[in-house]
């Protein structure tokens, strides 16, 4: 109508239409017109432009993580069966060079330790799909052999199918399983096989209770009870009073602290012991308590078996001693009163005799046996205080020890000096006599032994107790001398000193230095009457 023309679908024609359209949508047009005549969509264009892009992006990735494995990997062309590639990791575990691996077929590169596997690898990736983390045994080029995880699969690169074998040396893993598996193994063969028991704990509840997660034979045979029955249970189930005798407080405090501690456990039934355990509980480095413990009752009942046998030793030597020493008074009390006594009459009849000889000859003679019963006196004077000096009893023990440096100062030539503070030093006679025979022993030693030339004496009274402190300037001696053989052999007077004084209540101090001299004490308790 109006004499335009129109197409039979009542449409302009293209070149109207064209001339139409403003001038900047004609390029668009033409190249989709273009585009059209080439027979490719212009949506498909644009995706297939993104999809190079995408595959060029993950072919750079998978170059980037191919080079910069650690695993070993190899790619290998699934047409030929030949390497297309290899990283350096697959080069170093194989021993071979790049250039001697690349291009040769997977069948002619020795790899797996076994060829029959390495012949069938390729066929069952084609038939069964891919491998992941096979272990597996390769050989280098050395003939070593080595130990893998092995993933293969298949995929495609560049257009083209290929294997892809990655490989994760474990060999190093190998050694430390196998480094874990016998130290496993020492830890619980000594774990089963200690004499002491052992019990690991794992604490619950915050650390108020702790459940066993390990029990060694020891401690079944300690404990009557079998492994099985006290895993997974816990310590206030299996073991009660390990709450009213401390244990479960200890397991708490070494939790907390990591600090380690020692627990005894003794219990007693109506005077005598029952049962005596000894505990060493610390704490692992992951949290685990530890207690090693031993059953010692026997060894208790058996220690106070012994002490109290040595106890009675004591004091059958102590009594022995004072016996000893009553046997002596009574021998030199018969000494001064019988024989000295005769002896005295002797002598005065001897006077008498000499008065009514007139013979020279038998005037000497008479003489003669008179000098001789005087000696003998004298002697038997002597021997009445060697044995027990009277001075001891009816004078008392500072009067005693003062006769007694007198004695040594005019037999040996050792200058003695007494000082006492004058107080009363009211004492058992039992004690006195011990005091006397000690500082007595302790002169001797200080003759035998010390070198010295002085020797000072002091007798005090120090917070109800009688001190007697012998000091003298001799040679002394060090703690290194005490291990000598020397030294041991002349401890056996200071020993006896000790036991007999101990079973009085008293006891002995020793304080020397190599070169100046050696200090003893005597500390022995005065009666309850006496003060300060």
């Amino acid at each position: 109508m109006g004499g335009e023309k129109k197409t039979q679908e009542g449409c302009p024609p293209l070149t109207s239409m064209k001339n139409s359209m403003p001038a900047k949508t004609a390029t668009p047009v033409n190249s989709v017109l273009t585009s059209r005549k080439q027979g490719i969509h212009p949506g498909l264009s644009a995706r297939n432009a993104h999809f190079q892009e995408t595959l060029a992006r993950s072919q750079k990735r998978f170059r980037y993580a191919f080079l910069t494995s650690p695993d070993s990997v190899a790619i290998i062309r699934a047409k030929d069966r030949r390497y297309k590639d290899v990283n350096q990791m697959f080069s170093l575990f194989l021993g071979y060079n790049k250039e001697e691996i690349v291009g040769k077929p997977f069948l002619k590169v020795a790899a797996l330790h076994d060829p029959k596997k390495q012949r069938s690898l390729l066929p069952s990736i084609d038939k069964g799909g891919p491998i992941i983390n096979q272990e597996t045994r390769f050989v280098d080029s050395a003939g070593a052999v080595k130990t893998g995880l092995l993933s293969a699969m298949k995929m495609v690169l560049d257009h083209e199918q290929h294997f892809v074998l990655a490989i994760r040396n474990i060999d190093a893993l190998r050694q430390v399983e196998e480094a874990l598996e016998k130290s496993e193994a020492r830890y619980r063969e000594l774990f089963n096989n200690m004499s002491s028991g052992v019990a690991v704990f794992e604490a619950i509840q915050g650390g108020q209770d702790f459940v066993f997660i390990d029990f060694n034979r020891a401690a079944e045979k300690t404990e009557h009870i079998t492994k099985e029955k006290v895993l997974g249970r816990s310590l206030a189930e299996v073991v009660p009073s390990a709450r009213k005798y401390g244990l479960l407080d200890t397991f708490r405090r070494v939790l907390q602290t990591g600090k380690p501690e020692y627990h005894p456990v003794a219990i007693y039934k109506d005077g005598s012991l029952k049962l005596w355990k000894e505990n060493y509980v610390y704490r692992l480095p992951a949290g685990e308590i530890v207690d090693v413990y031993d059953d010692i009752t026997e060894r208790k009942r058996a220690e106070t078996r012994l002490l109290d046998y040595q106890e009675k030793l004591q004091s059958l030597a102590s009594e022995l001693s004072l016996v000893e020493e009553r046997e002596r008074r009574a021998i030199a009390t018969d000494l001064h009163d019988q024989i000295g006594q005769t002896l005295s009459v002797i002598k005065m009849r001897c006077f008498d005799l000499r008065d009514e000889l007139d013979s020279p000859g038998l005037i000497r003679r008479i003489d003669e046996i008179r000098e001789l019963v005087k000696q003998t006196i004298k002697d038997t004077r002597s021997l009445t205080f060697e044995l027990s000096p009277p001075v001891l009893y009816e004078l008392g023990l500072v009067a005693a020890i003062d006769w007694l440096a007198e004695q040594f100062q005019h037999k040996h030539g050792l200058k003695c000096t007494v000082e006492s503070d004058r107080k009363p030093k009211s004492l058992n006679q039992d004690i006195e006599i011990v005091l006397f025979r000690s500082v007595r022993e302790l002169l001797v030693n200080i003759i035998k032994h010390a070198k010295a030339g002085r020797v000072k004496i002091t007798v005090r009274v120090n917070k109800g107790n009688l001190r007697i402190r012998v000091a003298d300037d001799g040679i002394g001696f060090s703690k290194e001398d005490k291990a000598t053989k020397a030294y041991t052999n002349n401890q056996f007077g200071l020993f006896n000193i000790t036991e007999r004084i101990r079973h009085l209540g008293g006891r002995l101090e020793v304080d020397s230095q190599r070169g100046k001299g050696t200090m003893v004490t005597l500390v022995a308790p005065l009666k309850s009457s006496d003060t300060d």
